[in-house]
């Protein structure tokens, strides 16, 4: 939202340090041992984040976040926790200001359960309940504006009674929802309602670097010569058919992108080298979606509209900016000219943004299943592994079945981003619960897309997309029957842990630890093992507390791999 917050001011320069200091994350540096940190001031708290960004400026591997009080210099709270596509993926450890140390673990951004779907009971659930459940590290980020977990929980409960007060409309829920706050924000409950709004800001901004034009542009830098729409066309085609759902046509589009293209020329050549190449692409990028929309006359009011939205609002309340957007973009029409669809694309990224407020998705969960309507499932996806050159195993995960039997699922792939049910399936069979598919067939070198889906009475419900190439596994065979029934205990571990495995053969071992940025942090040479049954114990004492990859192997060419977590 602070994106309209600057088509007030009408500068370019004020546009590009918003972009900089906000949209990439607030000061993005690299530091000297190739990692990024960004820090996001708000409300007398520094949030810093640590760890490495990938092609598409998402957090990758271990991440640490730490709540910082800018007054004491006190670390309010601090997580350490292994990202995917800038989604919680793996356990995460929280270390809370007085030493508690709390772990959690998470499948894809989702909250889980000792490898068990956590599925959220269909009957008498509050919205603080799925809330602290489901988002822990967002209570703590509120936790550390001073809101304790009973003021939290009395503030959503008085929401929701305001909330429930009108006559249940699911289509509803966007507009009574923000009716509930307003009448909050004349309560003593102003400042969570402010707060919430800041945390929801910045949170939005990272799911919209999800948004599929911003992948395709970051793409076309990347690509030999291609244009935008030819990237869309052909890598991100469901953006196309979204887009014609909202009256755009392909016409419409081709002509946006052409003119869009144009403007990212103008600024200049960028080094895919520099490590703020994808800073430059952001800031780009939005400069060039906001200048076709000021300059044509054809949408001049609407831009005249979101400007007096953006001057009347208190620049902290982005909530009533928000409101203002929608109620200007959602009933405009669209013609052909290229400044009406960057508004449609523009309003796209939003409804992604708004998937950044976190209670918000709380309270909207809670609000269909206390009226008994069924969702459709939730559900991700995670890459396994290269099983040959032409095949390689995926991972998908029903999570909650939205209040209704799942009657199938499994993984959705082809060539292109965001498959569906409509191109090629691997199924996994009914139910929630993790399960692996293993793609034959695929073309050496290509790139393919796969997310998983599950359907339920409510409908067909998608993960989140992954990539992968079809490739040589090195002479690395991750199944190898080196040994058998690898386990590790206890998983966490602090200072000593038990490596228990079974060989099938007498086997020359070595034990390789490797932290979550493929740097050996211990390596040990366990000798000839006889055949049968063996354990080894280890002292920790000497490595972080992190997330790391156990292997054993034997000459180097076979190996078993199992995940370790060390809380110190």
């Amino acid at each position: 939202m602070g994106i309209f917050i600057l088509l007030a001011a009408g500068s370019d320069n004020i546009l590009y340090l918003f972009l900089r200091d906000y949209w990439v994350g607030g000061g993005r540096i690299k530091l000297e041992d190739g990692t990024y940190q960004s820090t996001t001031s708000y409300g007398g708290v520094d949030v810093i984040i640590i760890g490495d960004q990938k092609k598409f400026g998402y957090w990758e591997g271990v991440t640490t976040i730490e709540h910082v009080s800018q007054s004491t210099g006190l670390v309010l709270y601090s997580e350490v926790v292994n990202m995917e596509n800038g989604k919680r993926h793996g356990l995460g450890i929280v270390t809370k200001s007085d030493g508690t140390k709390t772990l959690y673990a998470y499948y894809m951004g989702h909250r889980i359960e000792n490898k068990k779907a956590a599925h959220i009971n269909n009957a008498g659930n509050s919205a603080y309940q799925i809330f602290i459940y489901k988002y822990p590290w967002y209570v703590y980020s509120l936790n550390t504006f001073g809101f304790e977990n009973e003021y939290i929980e009395a503030y959503m409960d008085t929401l929701e009674i305001v909330l429930y007060s009108y006559d249940f409309e699911e289509n509803e829920f966007d507009d009574y929802y923000e009716q509930a706050l307003e009448v909050l924000e004349e309560t003593a409950y102003d400042s969570i309602v402010s707060a919430n709004s800041g945390l929801a800001f910045f949170q939005g901004l990272e799911e919209i670097k999800h948004s599929e034009l911003r992948l395709a542009i970051i793409d076309r830098y990347w690509s030999d010569g291609n244009s935008t729409y030819d990237v869309v066309n052909i890598t991100y085609p469901g953006y196309l058919l979204s887009l014609s759902e909202g009256d755009v046509t392909d016409q419409d589009f081709k002509g946006f992108c052409q003119v869009l293209d144009s403007c990212m020329t103008s600024y200049g050549s960028l080094d895919l080298e520099d490590p703020y190449f994808i800073d430059s692409v952001d800031v780009r990028l939005f400069r060039a979606i906001l200048s076709i929309m000021d300059t044509e006359e054809s949408s001049s009011s609407a831009v005249r509209s979101l400007k007096s939205a953006a001057v009347s609002s208190d620049n902290e309340d982005l909530r009533s900016i928000y409101s203002e957007v929608k109620s200007i973009l959602k009933p405009f029409g669209l013609n052909s000219s290229p400044g009406e669809v960057s508004e449609v694309v523009l309003f796209f990224m939003f409804m992604q943004f708004d998937q950044g407020n976190i209670m918000k998705q709380a309270v909207r969960k809670a609000y269909l299943i206390n009226n008994d309507v069924i969702s459709v499932p939730t559900v991700a996806t995670e890459f396994s592994g290269n099983t040959s050159v032409t095949s390689v195993t995926l991972g998908g995960y029903i999570i909650e079945d939205g209040g209704a039997a799942v009657t199938s699922g499994g993984i959705a792939w082809a060539t292109f981003y965001n498959p569906t049910t409509d191109d090629h399936t691997e199924t996994s069979g009914t139910g929630m619960g993790e399960f692996t598919v293993t793609l034959d067939g695929l073309t050496e070198g290509a790139v393919y897309y796969a997310r998983t889906f599950a359907t339920n009475s409510a409908g067909t419900a998608y993960g989140n997309c992954i990539s992968f190439i079809a490739q040589s596994t090195l002479g690395i065979n991750e199944n190898t029957p080196l040994a058998k029934d690898f386990n590790i205990y206890p998983n966490p571990a602090s200072v000593f842990t038990t490596f228990s495995f079974q060989v099938e053969s007498s086997e020359c071992i070595v034990l390789t630890i490797v932290n979550m940025k493929g740097q050996v942090v211990y390596r040990h040479d366990l000798g000839n093992f006889s055949q049968g049954e063996n354990q080894v114990e280890l002292d920790l004492s000497g490595i972080p507390s992190g997330m790391y990859h156990c292997q054993l192997t034997n000459n180097g060419t076979l190996k078993v791999t199992h995940k370790l977590v060390i809380v110190h």
